[in-house]
């Protein structure tokens, strides 16, 4: 089981020129508070933004990090469905600079974040 899968991830792949990633929300997301931690959402965007720089790369060029990442955490979460979306907005030889954000199933922003992704490979 890879990491994606024990945090429940579902990873569906490009909508259009987001990359999309939803979780159900459930008892083991949650902080000391019955919140969803932030760490998830953080892996949430994590995901959703570096599979859309990694996922347009030929497959043996694949090999990357997140070189930084900020994120705002703006609403909280206790259940439900989270759609994290990852959108690639710049790129160079080596890096490659995304945003994403992740709403609930109202619509509401939950949080947002940028990130620059490096090539390793």
């Amino acid at each position: 089981m890879d990491f994606n899968q024990h945090t429940g991830l579902d990873i569906v792949g490009f909508r259009g020129e987001p990359f999309v990633v939803e979780l159900e929300v459930g008892n083991r997301h949650h902080n000391r508070y019955g919140t969803v931690h932030g760490g998830v959402l953080f892996t949430m965007l994590d995901t959703a933004m570096s599979r859309a720089f990694f996922d347009t790369l030929p497959p043996d060029k694949h090999t990357g990090v997140t070189l930084e990442m900020k994120i705002n955490y703006l609403k909280t979460t206790v259940a439900g469905r989270l759609t994290a979306y990852g959108i690639l907005t710049n790129t160079t030889r080596r890096t490659a600079f995304v945003e994403g954000h992740i709403e609930n199933e109202a619509g509401d922003l939950v949080a947002k974040a940028t990130a620059t992704m490096m090539l390793t490979g």
